[in-house]
């Protein structure tokens, strides 16, 4: 008599539903581990490679669908392949993050120190010592600070690269200048250390841009002058320094956002300020890196101006401002 339940499913079909599912979740592949665990037997995994159903990407591991793979889908299987401990770092760890909005056309996998791995296309192995994983879209990716750190001594990276990598990640709220600090004192070595060190102190002070840091540490510190308030709330925008107690503003303006349209909102910023009383001082690449004295003389000449006591400092020997504090 059926008294209306429903049949148990086949424990086959339970499994082949399970795999199913694995399948959805890696985007497309799996391993002939997890079709084995899931029932399907040799043969079974020979007929759909040769019935075009699925297609095998490397010794052991498949694509199992049809049509290409997306880039999910090359990650999960890039992962596959480097086992298990490995983690996705540098580019692609940066794009699972949410702070790189592409996706990097080569997936880089960090493996354990010891391991050797046979790459698929598209995919670069490196050895990692100390990985450390967290899981970002159901893929194992290296922490915000280790990728920063990886970032930062990348092959053909330059300080103002580490800087700059650093200050972004801040700036979007994936790690903060005291866990990066933490993460790079428990590193043995870095090539950037030194930078490093020097400028999340001053990103933790609100700069976001490798202009930013460098303002303070070639032209403020070296040179005596006093410390302006970093990133101040302008309306909907912000001043990249202001020395309050003297209405002196400082806007170091880099290439990127200060063209077209944006110069005439600046502009316009700097009338506004004017009539508040605020002078703005506007400062680019060549000023900042090229010739930080004489950009130090000239804000103190503006703080001076305005009332400001303290004298301007020579950094060495040759600096202009020994002139100014001889006068």
């Amino acid at each position: 008599m059926d008294d209306g339940r429903a049949a148990p499913l086949d424990p086959g079909i339970l499994r082949a539903m399970e795999l199913d599912a694995l399948i959805r979740s890696q985007h497309g592949v799996c391993t002939t581990a997890q079709a084995l665990a899931a029932g399907l037997t040799e043969d079974g995994i020979r007929w759909r490679v040769s019935s075009g159903r699925w297609s095998r990407l490397g010794q052991g591991l498949y694509c199992a669908q049809t049509g290409e793979l997306d880039w999910l889908g090359r990650a999960h299987a890039a992962v596959l392949r480097g086992g298990d401990g490995c983690a996705l770092s540098l580019r692609a760890a940066e794009h699972l993050h949410g702070v790189a909005s592409g996706a990097p056309p080569v997936i880089t996998v960090a493996v354990p120190a010891r391991r050797s791995v046979t790459r698929l296309p598209g995919t670069r192995y490196r050895r990692h010592v100390g990985l450390e994983v967290v899981r970002r879209r159901g893929l194992p990716v290296t922490t915000a600070e280790q990728t920063v750190l990886d970032l930062a001594e990348a092959p053909g990276a330059e300080w103002r690269d580490a800087v700059a990598t650093a200050a972004r990640w801040v700036q979007k709220r994936r790690t903060t200048p005291a866990a990066l600090d933490a993460a790079l004192a428990a590193r043995a070595r870095h090539r950037h250390r030194h930078i490093l060190t020097v400028a999340l102190g001053v990103v933790a002070e609100g700069a976001e841009s490798v202009l930013e840091v460098s303002y303070v540490r070639r032209v403020e510190r070296p040179h005596g002058l006093p410390p302006a308030t970093i990133q101040r709330p302008d309306g909907s925008r912000r001043r990249d320094f202001e020395y309050e107690e003297w209405l002196v503003v400082v806007e170091v303006d880099g290439r990127l956002g200060h063209e077209g349209e944006s110069v005439a909102f600046d502009r316009r910023r700097d009338r506004q300020a004017a009539g508040t009383g605020r002078v703005t001082l506007r400062a680019g690449w060549v000023d900042v890196e090229g010739d930080p004295c004489g950009l130090a003389v000239d804000v103190h000449a503006a703080l001076r101006a305005r009332g400001y006591p303290g004298s301007v400092l020579a950094c060495s020997p040759r600096c202009p401002a020994r002139r100014v504090s001889a006068t």
